[in-house]
């Protein structure tokens, strides 16, 4: 007897220890945190290039999310945006869900003396709440650095005489004595699209580095203009307002004129883009 009660007990421990293997994998519900995976080899930039793009994987996603967005975001001093567009994952076999952000029109700027611009990839999912509602759920943020490289820096605002008279602009970083081209675009406000109203093609000097003048007729206050300089190791922008001078109105009109101003002409091409080389 005595024997048998010892196979009982053996075989009850085997069983025990079998039931302790078993585990049920935890399942996200609507509403649980998610996170926001970005190697770190993905998490540095040189000013000017974006690379091939930020690769990101989102874990943690419940089976009732109605969709997976990731962005990237730049912050100032004074509030931010959205860099691009935000890219919708793709479902892995795995659950997770994947994809790469690769803005167009836009490159990274090294910070300033006060650590702006900051960016940040961030992810979030939807889903619909109980009162029928779309609910959002954030990862928490991953802030990337950008170190020194391409630049092209001037004034974020200008008169419409300044622009007329021409303002300075400053490249730096490019490679030494390199041919740099460019474009010179208005966002036009009725369709939210940069039209080209010139180009130009230029040398920096031995040091990579330049000046050139940007000189556009025919401007209106509230113009946007933006200027691209692309070198072999990027793209950069900057980024510029027209503005009404002190004996200027919005619209070209100056204060107590009695006839209204003739028409502006259409922006065209700075009439000279000097890098001094």
């Amino acid at each position: 007897m005595r024997t048998m009660t010892r196979g009982k007990a053996a075989l009850a421990g085997a069983l025990a220890a079998g039931l302790a293997l078993v585990a049920t994998p935890a399942v996200a519900a609507p509403g649980d945190p998610i996170t926001l995976t970005v190697e770190e080899s993905e998490r540095t930039y040189t000013a000017g290039s974006w690379g091939d793009g930020i690769d990101f994987e989102v874990s943690g996603i419940p089976e009732e999310a109605t969709g997976v967005s990731v962005s990237l975001a730049s912050w100032g001093a004074n509030g931010g945006g959205l860099v691009g567009d935000p890219v919708d994952g793709q479902r892995e076999a795995d659950g997770t869900f994947s994809g790469t952000i690769l803005p167009e029109g836009s490159s990274p700027v090294a910070p300033d003396a006060d650590g702006f611009p900051i960016y940040e990839v961030t992810a979030y999912y939807t889903y619909e709440g109980a009162d029928g509602e779309v609910e959002y759920e954030y990862a928490d943020a991953i802030q990337l650095t950008i170190l020194e490289g391409l630049s092209v820096t001037g004034p974020a605002e200008a008169t419409v005489a300044e622009l007329a008279a021409g303002v300075n602009l400053q490249f730096a970083g490019f490679e030494p004595n390199e041919n740099i081209t460019g474009l010179i675009t208005r966002l036009n406000p009725e369709t939210n699209e940069w039209e080209e109203i010139g180009d130009f093609a230029a040398t920096v000097g031995p040091n990579g580095d330049g000046e050139g003048v940007l000189t556009i007729t025919g401007a209106t206050a509230g113009d946007m203009f933006r200027v691209s300089a692309a070198g072999a190791n990027g793209t950069v922008y900057h980024w510029l307002n027209a503005v009404a001078g002190d004996a200027e109105q919005p619209g070209g009109e100056e204060p107590g004129a009695e006839d209204p101003a003739p028409a502006p002409q259409a922006p065209r091409a700075p009439e000279r883009v000097d890098t001094g080389a």
